[in-house]
């Protein structure tokens, strides 16, 4: 299973620019989560953040027992051995062609031989489906295709954890979809934490397994996609919804005289954009039929259905709504009713290590999310 990533506090400013500030969360381990916000919220920094190639004032990253924030240049280089990293553009090297860019880490991080790199680099090359293209470069193949490589690049040392950067840009909505299947599919067989930045509302619907959203330099939510699909929190609810009615502007945030000038217009018939102000929990994208089961699926349903009776009566309406008869028969649910007390499941126990003792950083499954209601806002915590 992929490592845990318990993240405490994070703050990061350029000079006097604060970029976020205080972001705590918990990347459960096995589980696809995506991270969304406006542009210019520091998504791309705070990746950067967690591997170490930008160092935050305050705060921990903590990563198997080590704090990436504290620790020594050579812990530093030992744990990032555990990421793969798919950049915005694949970053691939232009004068290299995809085999030797993607056998590239293997190189210079392992001592293997070339007939064993061959092997691995074929097979990674297989699985993002480029057999047949290793000896092409990066400027003879479509977007589509070096975004592929790059992922390939990014899984040739079976990493814990994989950070994806943008994946749709540059890409159109078809391709898009296709590589979003292969995170997934990927997953699905290697079981590892995926942290996907975008930007792309069909992505955030419909792939990851938990949702983080970053609004005025704070983290709003994160938890599980059905307690973020089916918040009312303003800023959440408009960006899932991709409309201009709700607290983001051009400029990220709109003042009070702007907002009330837009609710006029809009009252007046002015349409908002965006799509037609969805509900409920769409269905999320499966592994390719063949694939394994994702067991981070499970697990985070199995998280959901045990914090199902604290969230609103609405969204948990539309939580059961969204199952499968299957579904709501294993948890004792149905659709209009809540589950019985002795129904629901018990969560699970803190990790414990081989001596029985608690593995540092880790946080029981009911901390991963912030609750609508438990606390305040991003927005609301901006106005006090």
């Amino acid at each position: 299973m992929g490592a845990e990533v318990v993240v405490e506090g994070l703050t990061k400013s350029f000079g006097k620019q604060a970029i976020w500030r205080d972001v705590t969360l918990t990347l459960p381990p096995g589980e696809v989560s995506a991270l969304l916000g406006p542009s210019g919220t520091g998504k791309s920094v705070f990746l950067k953040s967690m591997i170490g190639l930008l160092k935050p004032e305050r705060g921990r990253c903590m990563i198997n027992g080590v704090d990436i924030v504290t620790c020594s240049e050579r812990q530093l280089y030992e744990t990032r051995k555990l990421f793969g990293v798919l950049f915005q553009d694949g970053a691939l090297f232009g004068s290299m062609n995809l085999y030797d860019n993607v056998a590239f880490p293997l190189r210079e991080h392992t001592r293997k031989s070339e007939s064993e790199v061959r092997r691995i680099v074929l097979e990674k090359l297989d699985l993002t489906g480029l057999n047949g293209a290793e000896r092409k470069l990066p400027g003879e193949i479509s977007g589509g295709m070096r975004k592929r490589a790059g992922l390939a690049r990014a899984l040739v040392l079976d990493p814990e954890i994989i950070l994806v950067d943008e994946p749709d840009s540059g890409l159109d909505p078809v391709r898009t979809t296709y590589i979003s299947q292969l995170f997934l599919d990927v997953n699905s067989q290697i079981d590892a934490t995926f942290l996907i930045v975008t930007h792309n509302i069909n992505l955030a619907r419909t792939v990851p397994d938990n949702i983080g959203m970053l609004f005025r330099k704070e983290l709003v939510m994160f938890g599980p996609r059905e307690v973020l699909l089916t918040s009312e929190e303003p800023v959440v609810k408009q960006f899932l919804n991709g409309r201009m009615d709700g607290p983001i502007g051009m400029s990220e945030e709109k003042d009070s005289a702007t907002m009330a000038a837009e609710q006029a217009m809009f009252e007046a018939g002015h349409h908002a954009g965006g799509v037609e102000d969805v509900r409920g929990v769409p269905p999320q994208m499966q592994p390719t039929p063949g694939m394994p089961e994702r067991q981070g699926a499970r697990r985070r349903t199995d998280r959901v259905m045990s914090i199902l009776h604290s969230l609103p009566r609405a969204a948990q309406d539309s939580i059961i709504e969204s199952m499968s008869p299957e579904e709501q028969q294993h948890y004792g649910v149905h659709a209009g009713g809540r589950p019985a007390p002795s129904q629901r499941p018990a969560p699970s126990p803190r990790p414990r290590s081989g001596n029985g003792e608690r593995i540092e950083g880790r946080l029981d499954d009911e901390s991963v999310a912030r609750l609508p209601g438990s606390e305040p806002s991003g927005s609301e915590r901006g106005r006090s």
